[in-house]
């Protein structure tokens, strides 16, 4: 039932949908428009060794991982506006909490990608062949794979949790299952690693990329929309 929003934080609403905006903006230029630009100027064969990746490497790669710093900042401020306007604030916080670790795992997974690895091809030598070997998002069976879809599980845990915001209009529920249903895909994602880690480069892995994308910018544009629609009502849930 909607209640008067009279009590609502200042600038709640709108935290949410800067949220909203830079997860869509993040998950269009970390993937489907960034990634071919990549491929066009220097893309990366498939990998056999650190010393092929140093070769073939060019700054550019980098790239994606930059603007997948705004998806993930992005997810946070949803996650913050729901706990300011929602009045299930345990789920809410709980949400919150999930989505923040997931966010700070990518992070460190981008720290590395933007700012390690061009400092080891730079410096490089066949001791930092295991480090490259290691830590490369490159290397399908590298540990950032590991660190990088459990981190989105941990995202997919706390939009689960925060799917209780919505209300019962027919907006409302498309944003409710679309939370939920992220939550089952990214936690799915990362069990299914922890079976087969090799998995991330499969067909079956590169598709699930692609819904999950598709999934993600989907969840972003609805609670966009919620959250506009709630602004102009002077509602909340």
């Amino acid at each position: 039932m909607a209640i008067s929003d009279k009590s609502s934080p200042a600038g709640a609403y709108d935290i949410g949908i800067l949220g909203a905006i830079l997860s869509a903006v993040g998950i269009l230029t970390a993937g489907p428009l960034v990634i071919p630009v990549v491929a066009l100027v220097q893309a990366q064969p498939p990998w056999t060794s650190p010393a092929v990746f140093v070769e073939n490497f060019h700054r550019i790669q980098t790239l994606p991982f930059y603007f997948a710093f705004i998806l993930i900042g992005g997810s946070v401020l949803m996650l913050v506006s729901i706990c300011l306007l929602s009045t299930k604030r345990a789920a809410a916080l709980a949400g919150l909490v999930f989505v923040s670790i997931g966010a700070a795992l990518a992070s460190i997974n981008y720290l590395i990608q933007t700012t390690f690895i061009p400092a080891a091809v730079s410096n490089y030598t066949t001791e930092l062949a295991p480090v490259i070997s290691v830590l490369s998002l490159s290397n399908p069976v590298s540990i950032v794979w590991a660190v990088e879809m459990w981190a989105y599980g941990f995202v997919g845990v706390g939009t689960w949790c925060a799917a209780g915001f919505f209300g019962a209009g027919r907006l409302e529920r498309a944003g409710k299952a679309l939370f939920i249903l992220n939550g089952v895909v990214s936690i799915l994602g990362a069990l299914l690693v922890s079976i087969d880690l090799r998995g991330v480069f499969s067909s079956t892995g590169l598709i699930g990329y692609g819904v999950w994308n598709l999934l993600y910018f989907a969840l972003a544009v609805v609670f966009y929309q919620v959250l506009q629609r709630r602004r102009i009502q002077g509602t909340i849930d």
